[in-house]
């Protein structure tokens, strides 16, 4: 079974291929996806919110200022931009269970 850092390697790979379909997978079918306007409860809602999310990622540099795994969660803090978006700082918590995103929360400033 893979560790949490696994799955958050295979999760951003998955973001990269701006594909919600594959990011989707990454998901348990009951997975809560928590961000400050909305709460996205189950995998069939956040398939939706990718599918309208990732198109503004369209050749994204992503900075990883800080990334770390310990036991079932993964926190992650970055910030980037492309010609859509300039993503000033943002934080991702993931928990893992049993190699799959049980639960993630977001939060983003953007310029």
């Amino acid at each position: 079974m893979k560790n949490s850092q696994d799955v958050f390697e295979s999760h951003m790979k998955a973001v990269d291929t701006l594909n919600a379909f594959n990011v989707a997978e990454d998901y348990t079918e009951d997975a809560l996806f928590i961000t400050p306007n909305k709460t996205y409860k189950g995998k069939g809602e956040i398939f939706e919110f990718y599918k309208e999310f990732l198109p503004n990622f369209e050749d994204f540099q992503f900075n990883t200022i800080k990334q770390e795994a310990h036991g079932n969660v993964v926190y992650f803090v970055w910030n980037g931009k492309n010609k859509h978006i300039d993503v000033q700082l943002a934080t991702d918590t993931y928990i893992i269970e049993n190699g799959k995103i049980k639960q993630h929360t977001f939060a983003a400033v953007n310029h």
